[in-house]
Order: structure tokens, then C-alpha cells, then sequence
């Protein structure tokens, strides 16, 4: 939890690699630290002998020897998606968060016929990742993400023409980051939830904890994680068909905006099978100024419906095959689309 106002959830599926930072390891009292957290609250914690891992790290003869053994704990008992962070990475990473967060005021996609042609009654959002920069101070990484989030929007908005029969939501190089700028901003396009009514959720052994966009916030457990009065637009033709696009790229909060259509009416997915990282992390600040990703939580969708593995599109795309074409044709098909067309036609 991030002073109360959102999980990071990360990926380090093109971070720097450990490899490159083999001598970096937390110090001592970092590391107890580290094992403390994960024997207590990583999700897969009954997959490491804590007594066996405690005993090989006291005994680890460089510190080379120390991070393979503790990278070993932390992947086994996050199923792969955790990590510690050096603060030297942390500051490499911090350097990637600008481009992410203006990514999410980039222009859409354009394809080949949008002004012209059938495609033109469709909507085509892009969303990729989304770093925070963890050497800002938490207020001004909140700031960062409703900024971004209100920039999503407004591409609906600005699209919604009144002519858009449907909509294509592209998460095909979406590598994870934080989700809720993500979900925010893409709240108009998830259906017709009212009120306390989920659009996904993270399961814990525990409990389940819904995510909900209302009044123009996202909302997890009931405690809002990100909002604005610029973030409530509503679509002209609330409901329309959306084509979901995922693929390998597509992880862990990528992951989280896949499954939040999943189950959603008149949605549909297209690509490859994701990552597999659809997961939680929460970032654990250590004593020695690094972090802990840790693995707490499975996502889900609207219907409490997620394993933590891949996710697997409802078209799979083959060799050779184009998964925007498919679902280009799929939403086309679709009643609102064939009604719009025949209102085009009928003019």
C-alpha cells in the first residue's frame, strides 16, 4: 500500500536484469527483513522450507552467493512476479516513469482507413504501462497518475463522436506498472456497473477485495485509490462493444485491465495468451532505502474468476493471423454496429 492510496503493480519482465547487479544484495538487517515479509505474506509462502532458506543465507559465502540464494526465496514464493529492488535500480527505473506516464497522453492508433472507411465508427484506445517514480514524494506520484488517467479519457472523449458503434482497447504492450491510472482512466468503457458492482478483484486466502469505477474513481475494498471530477465521462452509447487486444507482452497490471472486461457484456479478447503474472505486488520500502515487490494477492474479474497464470484470449490469434483485423470484424458485426451501419446507409 502506497501511503494508503494504491498497489504498485510491477513486472520485471524488461527491467535490468539481477544478472547485471550481482554484487548489490540488501543489508543484513534489509534481508531479515525480506524473509520476514515473505515467510508472513507472500502468496505462495508454503512453496519455501524458511527454516532451510534462513539457514543457507547465514552461510552464503559472497554476496554473490547471498542474492542468488534470496532471489531464489523471493521468486519461488511469488511465483515468479516479486523482486527486490537496490536503490540503484530504483533510481534507474525512476528514469523510465516520465516516458510511461506521457505515453498515456499519446495520440491512438490510427489504422488505415479510420477517417474513411468502416473502422471509422470505431474507438481505439492504446494503453501501455504505467511506472511511477519512486523518488517523488507519494503526493506527487498521485498527482502523476490522475494526470495520466484524465489523459485516457479524454482520448474516449474525444473520439466518442457519437458515431462509435464500438471500441478496440489495445493492451498488446501493456507490461504492467500501476493499475490504477489504468483503470481509471478506462472506467467509461467498462460497462455498466452501478454502484459497489466490480469490475475485477484481488483474492486473498482471506477475503476478496472488488475493484469498482463510480463517480469518477476506482475503488478497491471500498477505499477509493484514485479519482478526479475530470475522470467521469460517460460514453454517448454506454454498453458498445469493446475487442479487447493481449498478448505475451501483456502482464501483471496489464493483465489487471484484461480481466476487467473479462465478463463484462459485449466484450471480447483477441491475441495470444498473456505473461502470466496476474498477480498483486505491494512495494515494501527496507531499511537500507531498497524495496521488496511482494507478492500478496490473486487478480480476478468481475465474476471472482483468476488463477494467477496466463490469461487466454477468447480468439486466439495464430500465425499469419491479424488480431486487430479480427476484432475489427467482430465488433462490425455486432447489433450496434450492423444498426449504425444501416442508420449510414438509410441517410
Amino acid at each position: 500500500m502506497i501511503a494508503g492510496r494504491g498497489w504498485l503493480l510491477m513486472v520485471a519482465l524488461a527491467t535490468a536484469s539481477g544478472a547485471a547487479h550481482a554484487q548489490e544484495v540488501p543489508s543484513a538487517e534489509a534481508q531479515a527483513r525480506i524473509l520476514d515479509l515473505l515467510q508472513q505474506q507472500s502468496l505462495y509462502r508454503d512453496r519455501v522450507d524458511w527454516s532451510k532458506a534462513r539457514a543457507e543465507l547465514a552461510a552464503a559465502r559472497d554476496p554473490a552467493q547471498t542474492r542468488r540464494l534470496l532471489d531464489d526465496v523471493i521468486q519461488r514464493s511469488s511465483g515468479g512476479h516479486g523482486r527486490w529492488i537496490s536503490p540503484s535500480q530504483l533510481r534507474t527505473e525512476s528514469k523510465r516513469a516520465p516516458a510511461t506516464q506521457a505515453a498515456m497522453g499519446a495520440a491512438p492508433l490510427q489504422t488505415e482507413d479510420a477517417s474513411t472507411g468502416p473502422t471509422a465508427r470505431l474507438g481505439w484506445i492504446n494503453v501501455g504501462a504505467y511506472m511511477d517514480d519512486q523518488t517523488q514524494p507519494q503526493e506527487v506520484q498521485y498527482q502523476a497518475r490522475k494526470q495520466a488517467a484524465i489523459a485516457l479519457q479524454a482520448h474516449i472523449q474525444e473520439q466518442d463522436d457519437g458515431n462509435r458503434c464500438g471500441w478496440v482497447v489495445d493492451l498488446r504492450g501493456n507490461s504492467g506498472g500501476n493499475m490504477w491510472p489504468m483503470l481509471l482512466g478506462l472506467g467509461p468503457l467498462l460497462g455498466d456497473a452501478k454502484g459497489s458492482d466490480p469490475v475485477g478483484m484481488s483474492l486473498r486466502a482471506d477475503k476478496q477485495q472488488p475493484w469498482a469505477y463510480r463517480d469518477g474513481t476506482i475503488w478497491s475494498d471500498g477505499n477509493g485509490m484514485l479519482g478526479s471530477r475530470n475522470t467521469r465521462y460517460t460514453l454517448r452509447h454506454p454498453g458498445a462493444p469493446v475487442a479487447v487486444l493481449f498478448g505475451p507482452r501483456t502482464a501483471s497490471s496489464g493483465e489487471a485491465s484484461v480481466l476487467a472486461f473479462r465478463g463484462r457484456a459485449a466484450s471480447r479478447s483477441f491475441g495470444q495468451p498473456s505473461a502470466g503474472y496476474s498477480t498483486s505486488n505491494i512495494p515494501q520500502r527496507l531499511p537500507d532505502g531498497s524495496m521488496l515487490l511482494l507478492t500478496g494477492s490473486v487478480m480476478a474479474d468481475r465474476n471472482g474468476v483468476g488463477d494467477g497464470n496466463r490469461l487466454q484470449p477468447d480468439v486466439t490469434v495464430g500465425a499469419g493471423q491479424d488480431a486487430a483485423a479480427l476484432a475489427r470484424e467482430w465488433l462490425l458485426a455486432q447489433p450496434a454496429c450492423k444498426q449504425a451501419a444501416a442508420v449510414v446507409d438509410a441517410r
